[in-house]
């Protein structure tokens, strides 16, 4: 009896493996752009670090990349996801003529960034005859959150205040444009705001207070991929919901992780994962009001946004199904 009961046990070990073994042929390929380096952009660092794609069946390849340049791999094939990414680049694509990606999961639905200014400036009105800058190419995030929420309290963008830009997404060159005097403000996302406070400079205005909608962190996918190949994108959103479970449930090991993903220090990455708690949404069903905010902001270089139908970019099917299996408790 005993001899068989071992005979057993390993017959069914050899199975266990060959299962794993198969397992791991079988992991389907997938070509992800992680765009942008900050707090909400991270839940693919907590995904990778915790093997949640792998457990969902995926082999997933990780590139850094910028939402423009997603949207050129996405067209060409070379890459079927973007993650972290904002939705704007892709609006304006789909409006331009391209085919059509549509916004599957959204989870940071505000603009996370803090107009950071010199002593002295200490209401909005205060920023005319200013000069700001966005620690980014014009057209970019940060540039359209700046631009839009001054806008939104009555500070006009193009006559008010004079932008500056930098040719890549680097929050410091505001910092050292601020030092240097050459500007007197600027938008920096958490933890740069904490760094502007250390060295003297003052938060204006929190963007997330002025409550306006806006698609920032979440995954667009080309529709044809999403016709083609909506197992694999499901798979992907499982993985990323339990990150998300992960990153509001386990602090002290998200800032581990998320310390070497920013490359700050620790009461800084801390401090980042605090305020972005804040903003950061438990169910990641994308929102329709979000693009709606994205076509007001496009539409005076994107004429067609302005008679475009917000809908048409979003599908919530994929989130609605994983509420129902019990993905975002």
């Amino acid at each position: 009896m005993t001899l068989t009961v071992k005979m057993i046990c390993a017959f069914i070990l050899v199975l266990a493996l060959a299962a794993g073994a198969h397992a791991g042929e079988a992991l389907r390929k997938m070509t992800v752009g992680q765009a942008g380096v900050n707090p909400g952009a991270g839940l693919f660092t907590i995904a990778v670090n915790q093997g949640f794609y792998k457990k969902h069946g995926l082999d997933v390849e990780i590139i850094k990349t910028n939402t423009t340049a997603a949207v050129q791999a996405m067209l060409a094939g070379k890459m079927q996801m973007a993650t972290g990414a904002g939705a704007a680049a892709f609006v304006t694509a789909t409006l331009e003529g391209a085919p059509p990606f549509v916004l599957v999961a959204s989870w940071v639905n505000v603009f996370p960034y803090k107009i950071m200014a010199h002593k002295g400036i200490n209401k909005i009105e205060d920023l005319k005859g200013k000069t700001g800058h966005v620690g980014a190419p014009f057209g970019t995030i940060p540039d359209t959150a700046l631009r839009f929420a001054l806008n939104r309290l009555k500070i006009d963008a193009e006559k008010d205040v004079k932008l500056v830009q930098h040719s890549n997404a680097d929050p410091a060159s505001i910092l050292a444009a601020m030092e240097k005097g050459e500007v007197q403000f600027g938008i920096l996302a958490p933890p740069f705001d904490l760094i502007a406070e250390k060295r003297g400079y003052q938060m204006l205005l929190a963007l997330p207070g002025l409550g306006i909608p806006w698609q920032q962190n979440g995954e667009l996918v080309r529709a044809s991929y999403l016709k083609s190949d909506r197992d694999n994108i499901l798979r992907f959103l499982k993985a990323t919901a339990e990150a998300s479970k992960f990153y509001f449930d386990q602090k002290d090991k998200t800032v581990e992780i998320m310390k070497e993903y920013l490359g700050r220090p620790a009461d800084e990455t801390e401090y980042a994962y605090n305020q972005y708690k804040r903003w950061v949404d438990r169910v990641h069903r994308p929102q329709v009001e979000t693009i709606k905010t994205t076509l007001e902001a496009i539409k005076k270089n994107t004429p067609k946004a302005a008679s475009a139908n917000a809908a048409s970019f979003v599908d919530t099917s994929l989130v609605d199904q994983l509420i129902k299996e019990g993905y975002y408790k």
